[in-house]
C-alpha cells in the first residue's frame, strides 16, 4: 500500500525545541520489513532520500490526527524516533492509506498481503505529474481523466465551453488556468476545493454567468490568492467578491464595468488591483480602506455625476446595530446558522470611508481622493485625483472625510 502524497516532518526533539522540514513530495508505503517477519513498517521516501527511512508500525504510532482528512490533511505522530509526518495528498487516496494503517496497528490486517516489495526503495522519477498542460483539444484526457494530484492544471485556448467537473475531483489543485475559453459559468462545488490559491479565467464569457455563488463557498473564501477574470466582457462584478478575505491579487481589465462593488474595500489582504481599460466613472468609497501597492486604472473615465443623498444616518434600527455589529467583528455566518433572510440582508451591506459597515442608515457623495492615499504605487492615465462614491455611516464621518 503506497500514497503518493507531500510530507513536512517535526522533529520533537523537546518540549522547547522542534526542528520541522520544508514539505516535500513523497511516496508513503506500508509493509513488512523481512519476508518472513509479519512486522509493519512504514516507509517514507523522497527525491533527496531515494532509499527512504523506515518507521516500525506496531506500538511505535502514538496517535493519529485526521480531524482535517476531508481537507486532505492527516498527521502520524511517531513515538521512535519522535517524529510527526504532516501529510497532504488527495483525499481519497489517503482515507485508504489511513485505513489500512489502522488495520494494521490493530493487527486487523494479514501483513501477508502487504508485500515486501513495498518497503523496497521506489524510483522518484516515477511520482505521477503534479502540474498538467493541455495545449491543443485533442490532446484532452476525456476518457482517463486527469491524475488525482495535479496541482497545476493549465486548460488554455481550447475553446471549451462549459466548466469540465472532472476537475472538482483533484483536491490538491492549487493552481487553476482556464483562460482563452469559451466558459459562461462556474459549480459551486469549484469553491470547495481546499487548496485552490489561483484562478485565471480571463478571456472568457462570464458575463453570461448568472450566478456566482461558487464565490460564497468557504475554502475559496479562506485560500483564494489571486482571482483574474480579465476580458470577459464584464457589465458588474458580483458584491461576493468582497468574501474573498484571503485575495491579495485581482484583475479584472478589459472589460465594460462602469462602478465597482463597495464590498471590495473589505479585502483587507488585497495588494495588487487591476482594473484598467474598463468604463469606471468612479471608484468605490470603502477603497479608502484599502494599502495597496500596486494600482492600475488606465484608460477610465472617471466623470462621475455629483450625487449627495442622504437616508436618515442618525436614526437607525436595532437590525442595523446588529448587522454592523455582525460584520465588525468578521464573525462567520450562512444560511446554516442564521435566517436566510438576514444573511441576505448582511450581504446588502455598505462600507463607510472610515471602515465601518452600514445598511440602510448612511449619507453617499462622491468625493475625490489622490490615489496614492490607498496605493504605493499608481499607473493611470492622467487621473490621479478622482471621485469616490462614498458612504458615511454617520455625521461625523461626514465632517471627517467629506470634502465640501
Amino acid at each position: 500500500m503506497k500514497l503518493y502524497c507531500n510530507v513536512e516532518v517535526s522533529n520533537r526533539v523537546s518540549s522547547t525545541n522542534i526542528i520541522r522540514r520544508k514539505a516535500q513530495r513523497s511516496i508513503l508505503a506500508i509493509g513488512r520489513h523481512t519476508i518472513k517477519g509479519n512486522d509493519l513498517y512504514l516507509l517514507w521516501q523522497t527525491l533527496q532520500n531515494k532509499q527512504g527511512t523506515k518507521y516500525k508500525i506496531d506500538n511505535n504510532i502514538e496517535k493519529i490526527f485526521n480531524k482535517f482528512i476531508n481537507e486532505g490533511k492527516a498527521t502520524i505522530r511517531l513515538i521512535e524516533p519522535p517524529h510527526d509526518l504532516i501529510i497532504q495528498a488527495d483525499m481519497i487516496q489517503l482515507k485508504s492509506f489511513m485505513h489500512t494503517l489502522k488495520l494494521g496497528m490493530s493487527k486487523q490486517i494479514d501483513a501477508s498481503i502487504l508485500a515486501i516489495s513495498n518497503l523496497n526503495p521506489k524510483c522518484m522519477t516515477s511520482v505521477p505529474k503534479i502540474k498538467v498542460v493541455v495545449n491543443k483539444s485533442s490532446e484532452y484526457p476525456t476518457l482517463e481523466g486527469f491524475p488525482r494530484t495535479t496541482e497545476e492544471l493549465y486548460l488554455v485556448g481550447l475553446n471549451r465551453k462549459s466548466f469540465d467537473r472532472q476537475i472538482l475531483r483533484l483536491q490538491s489543485l492549487r493552481i487553476l488556468n482556464l483562460s482563452n475559453n469559451q466558459i459562461s459559468s462556474l459549480p459551486k462545488e469549484l469553491g470547495l476545493l481546499q487548496h485552490l490559491q489561483e484562478l485565471n479565467l480571463s478571456q472568457n464569457r462570464l458575463d453570461k454567468a448568472v450566478k456566482w455563488v461558487w464565490l460564497d463557498q468557504p475554502a475559496i473564501k479562506n485560500n483564494l490568492k489571486l482571482l483574474d477574470i480579465s476580458s470577459n466582457m464584464l457589465t458588474i462584478i458580483p458584491k461576493e467578491i468582497g468574501k474573498l478575505h484571503a485575495i491579495v491579487n485581482f484583475k479584472a481589465s478589459k472589460n465594460v464595468l462602469s462602478y465597482l462593488p463597495q464590498s471590495l474595500g473589505s479585502l483587507t489582504n488585497l495588494k495588487y488591483l487591476d482594473v484598467s481599460k474598463n468604463n469606471l466613472k468612479y471608484l468605490p468609497g470603502s477603497m479608502r480602506n484599502l494599502r495597496l501597492i500596486l494600482l492600475d486604472v488606465c484608460e477610465n473615465e472617471f466623470d462621475g455625476e455629483i450625487m449627495d443623498s442622504v437616508i436618515d444616518v442618525d436614526l437607525p434600527k436595532l437590525v442595523e446595530y446588529a448587522g454592523r455589529s455582525v460584520l465588525k467583528a468578521r464573525l462567520p455566518y450562512d444560511a446554516s446558522s442564521i435566517p436566510l433572510l438576514l444573511v441576505k440582508y448582511l450581504d446588502t451591506a455598505k462600507y463607510c470611508v472610515c471602515g465601518n459597515p452600514c445598511f440602510d442608515c448612511y449619507r453617499r457623495k462622491l468625493v475625490e481622493f489622490h490615489l496614492t492615499a490607498i496605493a504605493n504605487s499608481v499607473k493611470s492615465s492622467g487621473h490621479v485625483t478622482i471621485p469616490f462614491d462614498c458612504y458615511f455611516c454617520s455625521n461625523t464621518c461626514v465632517y471627517s472625510y467629506a470634502k465640501a
